[in-house]
């Protein structure tokens, strides 16, 4: 019996993330944020349990969690999704920073409410690097698209 409710593989996942990403284009906002950030680091999970993914791509699969890409999706989502990191239960952060900002003159002009404009989400890594919310998103599906074109999946 499944409990994925209509998610039945890491590519259905991986569709998802897309989905999530598209999503984020259209308008930046922290529960548009969340949801990607959280499905991007989940299918690290559906990888190693999904049977019709390849074994080459479950044993490379550990390399890849450690690309910055993924580690910072991973320290977002685990923030996100319990307040804080744990520092007990998590490998040293890359994430130092996630702000969110909205008002006059933040996010992409033209897209939000009017009056209110788009929200701004800005990652600043423990090495000092600033990125974007957006950027984040681009890495990230950039990242796990060419994982999956690599494994054939």
């Amino acid at each position: 019996m499944s409990r994925t409710y209509g998610l039945k593989s890491a590519r259905d996942l991986l569709a998802k993330l897309e989905r999530d990403a598209a999503l984020l284009r259209e308008e930046v906002s922290s529960d548009r944020f969340f949801n990607f950030v959280v499905t991007a680091y989940s299918l690290a999970d559906w990888i190693e349990k999904d049977p019709s993914v390849p074994a080459s791509a479950r044993s490379s699969l550990q390399q890849f969690r450690g690309t910055s890409e993924i580690q910072t999706c991973r320290d977002l989502a685990n923030a996100s999704k319990h307040f804080e990191l744990d520092k007990k239960k998590s490998p040293p952060p890359t994430v130092a920073t996630a702000e969110s900002e909205e008002g006059f003159g933040v996010g992409r002009f033209g897209v939000g409410g009017y009056g209110v404009g788009e929200e701004e989400i800005t990652v600043t890594l423990t090495a000092g690097n600033v990125i974007n919310g957006l950027d984040v998103m681009e890495n990230a599906v950039r990242a796990w698209k060419q994982f999956f074109s690599t494994h054939s999946i």
